[in-house]
């Protein structure tokens, strides 16, 4: 026996529309609800989950940077009190008694490790650290001009870490570190005739940017001055929108960064070394404007060239000539700790402690060569 359409008239092209159109609704609702049951804790100061973390990264540098910098200092993540060029966040230099140096430390955490590992093994050191998290080189160079007018060391020591050559040319902590960004923010030096000009950043404190963010004349103003001036900015990365709130589309954001870093990075170095360019003459004027002016201070200028995972000798083949031609001392960490080693390396990147200690041991015999001194 025939069957008959009880609906004779239905069109299939609206039956296909109305299908697909519910299974956006409930992809939607889906998305919506696994956002809301997996996001990040309303405390900045409170470590996510493993999941919620991984779904954050694809949030846009604008909601990541509200959520670091809280209603208030005391409410910050802990990482987004690093870094700032604002001496009046920094620590008071420890004083120093009869018989022992101030050592001013500008660098990251392989730095860090390094001197206090000297400081642990020498009663004299007293160590005054300043940097940031990944501190890029001209981020470093504009702490120590800061701080060179205000706290005398016997010596200054300065550490490039290969990995973090690549912010040369960023203007802030956020834009090159895109998936889990640092607020702080530094000049993008150029060479200007024979000098090194940095235009001041806009703000130079968490409070600073705090205010920026939640004003949108100012944060406009920002936005302005990144995409002029900072070569990792990307509007699709940077500005806050209803992507936010979508699981699936900050996957596709974040999809979307790691291309974008992938290559610019590949513009920066590759497998053969760095690329010659305007990124490694400021680097090297910046290496020999610290050294000489170290010099001229009466002081005794350290510069560390750090070689971690992935980088070989890169790093010293792309400055140690520039550095050898003018008469400039430095310790470079694949001479001592191969970067090709993994024997020098912690699961987490960083040097291990025998690795810290031959480091170390260069950086007194280098200070103690330069400066005559005995122990």
């Amino acid at each position: 026996m025939a069957t008959t359409d009880p609906h004779p008239h239905r069109d299939p092209r609206r039956d296909a529309l109305v299908t697909f159109l519910w299974m956006v609704a409930v992809l939607v609702v889906m998305d919506l609800a696994l956002g809301a049951v997996l996001r990040m804790p309303d405390d900045p100061r409170t470590p996510p989950s493993r999941l919620a973390m991984y779904l954050d990264f694809g949030t846009s540098l604008t909601g990541k940077l509200r959520r670091l910098a809280g209603r208030s200092d005391s409410l910050a993540a802990p990482v987004a009190h690093a870094g700032w060029l604002d001496p009046a966040s920094w620590p008071a230099p420890a004083p120093v008694a009869a018989g022992k140096r101030r050592i001013a430390v500008y660098g990251q955490s392989f730095t860090y490790a390094i001197m206090d590992t000297l400081a642990a093994h020498d009663s004299s050191v007293v160590l005054r650290p300043l940097g940031g998290p990944s501190a890029p080189p001209g981020h470093l160079y504009a702490l120590w001009r800061e701080d060179r007018r205000r706290t005398p060391a016997a010596v200054r020591v300065l550490g490039v870490l290969a990995s973090s050559v690549r912010g040369m040319d960023a203007t802030t902590g956020a834009t090159w570190m895109f998936e889990s960004p640092y607020p702080y923010v530094y000049p993008h030096w150029r060479i200007v005739g024979d000098s090194l000009v940095g235009a001041a950043p806009m703000f130079t404190s968490l409070a600073g940017l705090r205010q920026t963010l939640a004003d949108p004349v100012q944060l406009g103003a920002w936005r302005a001055r990144l995409a002029a001036d900072d070569a990792w900015f990307e509007p699709v990365l940077f500005d806050a929108n209803a992507a936010d709130h979508s699981v699936i589309l900050r996957l596709l954001r974040r999809a979307w960064a790691q291309r974008q870093q992938r290559e610019h990075l590949a513009r920066v170095h590759g497998p053969k070394g760095f690329a010659s360019g305007e990124q490694l003459r400021v680097l090297g004027a910046l290496l020999l404007d610290f050294a000489r002016t170290t010099r001229a201070d009466g002081e005794t200028p350290v510069i560390l060239l750090l070689e971690d995972q992935g980088y070989d000798d890169h790093l010293v083949r792309a400055l140690g000539p520039g550095l050898r031609a003018a008469g400039v001392a430095y310790i470079g960490s694949e001479q001592i700790a191969p970067a090709g080693d993994p024997r020098n390396f912690m699961p987490d990147g960083h040097f291990v402690g025998t690795a810290n200690q031959r480091l170390a041991a260069a950086v007194d015999s280098l200070v103690h060569a330069s400066d005559g001194r005995a122990r």
